[in-house]
């Protein structure tokens, strides 16, 4: 049964955001409709006889031949290859959960690229850690002194946050945790959940006040705990989980500088401190068991 592409993604774009409680935010839309459009009717065409319903069994091979054609730049790449993965998300919702149901469970997911499929980890400055150097980075944030003007405990607390897939074992987007997630956190956003902790954070490319629920590893929720008495407060306080020395909220860019300073510290990771990405330390593969 053939279906109309563009009325496929256009129910796709405008309905709720398949892995979020919202919607995707206007620039989303702006960038997605013609990365998915493009890959449906070119990257899924089959030579001169063309099967429209080819885009149904999709290969990684085939959407990363077909970003590499689509884009120039890395990230551009990755931008477009993760637009496809979500559009297939949504294809495999079932219909009593507001899908289509069109492609079996688990396609989005065969479609990631190995160590994430990342373009961009072969960039000046976004050459991924090795496991050893993620390890070396918690132990720097054990031993950080601290800065002239506060204590070492919001920086460990920031740095076991991006190393929250690490300290997991593990390497999903339900574990991944990015700068402008982190610096997004809010005191209100915590839950307990049995033997977990969970946090509320944005939703990737979606609507301003999309969340879902983050796992947060233990470690990083006692780093939390340390840091909490020392927090700093302005009045009214904001009530975001990271504030700056006077009580503002924290910005990704700070965030990146303290990153940096933390590396600086060890001797192995000295050198590459200075062009160190927050990128580069949330995409790095994990251990093969959880801990460190």
């Amino acid at each position: 049964m053939h279906h109309d592409l563009a009325a496929l993604v256009e129910e796709w774009l405008n309905g709720p955001n398949s892995e979020a409680n919202g919607y995707f935010g206007y620039q989303s839309v702006e960038h997605y409709r013609p990365a998915v459009l493009h890959w449906l009717t070119v990257g899924c065409a089959a030579g001169d006889r063309p099967d429209p319903d080819l885009y149904l069994q999709p290969t990684p091979m085939t959407l990363q031949n077909w970003a590499i054609d689509y884009a120039t730049a890395a990230r551009s790449r990755d931008a477009a290859c993760g637009a496809v993965r979500s559009f297939y998300r949504w294809l495999e919702t079932p219909a009593p959960a507001g899908g289509p149901g069109l492609v079996p469970p688990g396609t989005a997911r065969s479609l990631q690229f190995q160590r994430g499929g990342n373009f961009s980890a072969g960039l000046p400055g976004r050459e991924l850690l090795t496991l050893e150097q993620c390890r070396w980075l918690a132990q720097a944030a054990d031993r950080y002194p601290g800065s002239h003007r506060e204590g070492p405990q919001r920086a460990r607390a920031l740095v076991y946050l991006c190393l929250n897939h690490y300290l997991w074992g593990r390497h999903s987007e339900d574990d991944v945790l990015r700068p402008g997630q982190i610096a997004a956190m809010r005191l209100t956003g915590r839950h307990h959940e049995q033997h977990r902790t969970t946090w509320d954070v944005p939703q990737k490319n979606a609507a301003s006040d999309a969340t879902r629920l983050q796992p947060v590893h233990h470690d990083a929720v006692r780093a939390i705990d340390e840091y909490l008495p020392v927090r700093a407060t302005a009045v009214p306080d904001t009530g975001h989980l990271f504030t700056t020395v006077n009580g503002n909220p924290l910005e990704p860019q700070p965030l990146l500088r303290i990153l940096r300073a933390v590396a600086a510290t060890h001797p192995d990771l000295e050198e590459i401190a200075p062009s160190l990405s927050a990128d580069a330390v949330t995409h790095s593969p994990p251990p093969p068991n959880p801990g460190l």
